[in-house]
C-alpha cells in the first residue's frame, strides 16, 4: 500500500461523510493536532495509520510542511495551472496556499480543523476560513484546488457527486476545479476478481491515531473514468492534465 502512504496527505480535509461516534473520540482532530504540534515544537511527530484495518508504517507530520521542491509532479503542475482567485480546499498547513500567494494570487484557505487554521494564520496565509466545504458559499473562484487526492473528501460516489455539484456553484465564468487522484484498482488484492460495476473498489476506510485518540472515516480514490462520469452528471467537463506516474494523475473539471 505504498501508493496510499505517498498520497495520504489530506486525510484531515473537510470530510463530508458522517463519522460514527463509536468509531472516534468526540471532537478528535488528529491530523490538525499533529500539524499544530509540529509547528509549535518545530519538530515532526508521528501518526499511526490503518488502511482497511491493516496497520501501515507511521506517517510524519513533516509532509504537511513540504516546500515546492519536495512536491510531486501533479502538485507542481496544478500550481502552474492556477489562475485568478483560488480556493484551496483543505489547506492544512498551507504549503500550496503560501506558494500561490507568493506568485500573486488571491488565495482563500478553506479548512475545517481549528488547529490547522491556527497554523495557517501563523504561517502568513492572508485569508483563512474555517468551514466545511459543503457549507461554504463565498464564491466565485477562478480556480478550486483539491490536491493530495482531495477528491476523496466526498467519501463515496454519491458524496463526491454532491461535492462537485456544489463546487460548480462556486466557479467564476471560465473557472476550473483542479485535483489529483490515484487509480487504486490495481493495488487491491486479487484484482481479477473485482466487479468493476461496483463502487466500493475505489473506496477505503482510514483509521488515524495519535496520543490515545483515533479517527475513522471513508475516502474515495476516483479513477479517470469515474471522474469523467461524475463530472458529466454534475454538469461539468473533465480532462486529464498529467500522469505523474502509472496510477496517479491530475484532473481538471470545467463548465
Amino acid at each position: 500500500m505504498d501508493f496510499l502512504r505517498r498520497n495520504i496527505m489530506r486525510l484531515y480535509l473537510i470530510c463530508c461523510m458522517k463519522k460514527p461516534r463509536n468509531e472516534q473520540e468526540e471532537g478528535a482532530d488528529i491530523l490538525g493536532a499533529a500539524i499544530l504540534q509540529h509547528y509549535r515544537e518545530n519538530s515532526p511527530c508521528e501518526i499511526t495509520l490503518f488502511i482497511d484495518g491493516e496497520e501501515e508504517p507511521p506517517m510524519s507530520s513533516a509532509y504537511f510542511f513540504r516546500s515546492e521542491s519536495e512536491m510531486n509532479d501533479a502538485e507542481c503542475k496544478a500550481l502552474e495551472l492556477c489562475q485568478g482567485r483560488v480556493l484551496d480546499v483543505g489547506a492544512g498547513a498551507g504549503c500550496h496556499a503560501l506558494i500561490l500567494q507568493q506568485r500573486g494570487h488571491e488565495v482563500v484557505a478553506l479548512e475545517k480543523s481549528a488547529s490547522a487554521c491556527e497554523v495557517l494564520r501563523a504561517r502568513g496565509v492572508k485569508e483563512v476560513i474555517r468551514a466545511d466545504v459543503m457549507h461554504f458559499s463565498d464564491g466565485p473562484f477562478d480556480t478550486i484546488l483539491l490536491l493530495m487526492n482531495g477528491f476523496g473528501i466526498g467519501g463515496n460516489e454519491q458524496g463526491l457527486l454532491a461535492m462537485l455539484e456544489h463546487l460548480k456553484t462556486l466557479l467564476a465564468p471560465g473557472g476550473k476545479i483542479i485535483g489529483d487522484s490515484t487509480d487504486i484498482r490495481y493495488f487491491k488484492d486479487e484484482p481479477a476478481s473485482l466487479d468493476l460495476s461496483q463502487a466500493h473498489f475505489s473506496e477505503v476506510q482510514f483509521d488515524v491515531r495519535m496520543n490515545g485518540l483515533h479517527e475513522c472515516f471513508s475516502w474515495i480514490y476516483p479513477d479517470e473514468v469515474l471522474l469523467e462520469v461524475l463530472a458529466q452528471e454534475a454538469g461539468l467537463q473533465y480532462r486529464t492534465r498529467l500522469h505523474s506516474d502509472e496510477f496517479h494523475f491530475l484532473g481538471e473539471l470545467y463548465v
